[in-house]
């Protein structure tokens, strides 16, 4: 009996400690279990914005000075030359590397800097148009090398525009970068002026026409500042201090039509109220009735008159063409910048 005894207790000691080692085990898997559960659900999902775009540092050497910044902040502004140099697929084509491999650039670590804090600002204003781009320079001084760094850089609006300036004769349409038609029309539906105030209120106009059936290019076209184009006026008389005159002004077209014209980047713009609109290449004088009819520089010469004019005297014109106020053969176009 004794011996019975002795035997079922050790048989249920031994179940005891299997089940206790059991218990255990059971418990520490559970405890892993839960530790692997709760470190995943602090680790970014792989479809995650954030995980694909992989913002890696970037280190540069600027000018011998050691910078980092984030690949983000050097490609803030899309297509820029700064943005394809560090495009991942571009880095080794169009980079200069110092001895340790870092990425090279000999400017001033000044105004490097201080471009870089503008860019980690552009990166957080998603609406900014590439046109209006403003960059400026750390102070009045480092204007100019400042402005040469970021045309290297293609960081300038001009660069992503094209052509930027002047007066061109047979103008593809496929050469056209970063400009937005805002107007067409016939030449036998009268021109309103109020266009430059509502549908084409941009900044930069491209002014041109055409004949209606060759839609590949402009047959002539210029380029001019808003104020420039709508509020054309003579040398000294539009501006006071850097701004421009709301009184007063001298316009180009004396109340006897007569106008003289004053280039500004190769184009002399006039407007006679109520009349005619219209520009030509350079400096010149010359008579509108309503229009210009001069035959001197006529293929850069381009008249449209205004809704109350359309049936008076000569019509409008394109280059050397003219009279064309009762053409539907001939259009009218204007393009914009914002």
């Amino acid at each position: 009996m004794m011996l019975s005894r002795l035997f079922v207790i050790g048989l249920l000691i031994s179940i005891y400690g299997v089940l206790s080692q059991r218990t255990i085990v059971r418990s520490v898997s559970l405890g892993e279990d839960a530790f692997i559960v709760k470190r995943e659900t602090n680790v970014l999902p792989k479809n995650n914005k954030e995980v694909e775009r992989h913002d890696d540092v970037i280190e540069l050497n600027i000018g011998g000075q050691k910078m980092t910044t984030l690949r983000s902040t050097l490609t803030a502004v899309p297509k820029s030359k700064l943005s394809l140099m560090f495009q991942k697929e571009n880095a080794k084509k169009m980079l200069s590397l110092d001895k340790q491999g870092v990425a090279f650039f000999d400017y001033n670590p000044l105004y490097f800097s201080y471009l870089l804090d503008q860019l980690r600002e552009i990166k957080r204003m998603s609406d900014q148009s590439i046109h209006n781009l403003q960059i400026s320079a750390p102070y009045m001084s480092s204007h100019v090398n400042f402005t040469h760094m970021l045309i290297d850089l293609g960081l300038t609006p001009d660069y992503f525009l094209s052509p930027t300036e002047g007066t061109h004769l047979n103008l593809t349409i496929d050469s056209l970068a970063g400009w937005k038609e805002c107007y067409r029309s016939t030449y036998n539906t009268p021109f309103d002026l109020s266009v430059l105030t509502s549908s084409c209120n941009g900044s930069r106009l491209l002014v041109g026409c055409r004949l209606a059936t060759n839609k590949k290019r402009l047959t002539l076209a210029a380029i001019g500042e808003r104020e420039d184009i709508f509020h054309p006026c003579l040398p000294k008389q539009c501006k006071v201090n850097g701004k421009f005159k709301k009184r007063n002004r001298t316009l180009t077209c004396s109340s006897r039509h007569q106008c003289i014209t004053q280039a500004k980047r190769g184009v002399g713009w006039y407007h006679v109220p109520h009349q005619t609109w219209g520009f030509v290449r350079g400096s010149l004088s010359f008579a509108v009735n309503p229009c210009d009819v001069s035959n001197l520089d006529a293929d850069y010469r381009l008249c449209w008159s205004t809704q109350e004019n359309i049936q008076q005297g000569f019509g409008d014109r394109c280059g050397s063409a003219k009279n064309l106020q009762n053409s539907n053969k001939w259009e009218r176009l204007i393009y914009y910048i914002k």
